[in-house]
């Protein structure tokens, strides 16, 4: 397996310990410096992600996480991930109650590795306006 295969790998791995919770895990696949930058948002740290996580753990119980479409080069890993699951904790960093409707929405991720595969620096960018659709937030587009 080479470099850029490695990092792959450990972009589906760590999107599966998020999945699980096993922050161990995790911690193993980041590196110590690492940092995050969502748009938006304060830098990420270790910490961060596992709170993120956890928020949205309790908000959509159950959510799963699938990595759709991941390519690289590079120390660069740049994936299409799809989250789906039922609102039944609400989201209340965005102002949406528990209400039982569904999310099924995409996120880019683009990832940074070091020379062991670990993950450096991480930008992420969700589909929030589908998601705000979806969870009745928002106006719905159609074609």
């Amino acid at each position: 397996m080479d470099a850029v295969e490695r990092n792959i790998a450990n972009v589906r791995r760590l999107e599966d310990a998020f999945s699980r919770r096993d922050y161990s895990l995790v911690s193993d696949l980041i590196s110590t410096g690492f940092e995050g930058h969502n748009p938006g948002a304060y830098t990420v740290t270790l910490a961060g992600l596992a709170e993120n996580n956890e928020s949205w753990q309790s908000a959509m119980p159950g959510k799963r996480t699938e990595v759709v479409l991941a390519f690289g080069r590079g120390d660069r890993v740049v994936a299409r991930i799809r989250d789906r699951g039922i609102n039944t904790g609400g989201l209340p960093w965005l102002g949406i109650p528990a209400n039982g409707m569904a999310m099924d929405v995409d996120w880019l991720q683009i990832t940074r590795h070091d020379a062991k595969g670990r993950i450096v620096e991480m930008w992420a960018l969700a589909d929030v306006p589908r998601l705000l659709s979806q969870m009745g937030a928002a106006l719905s587009w159609s074609d």
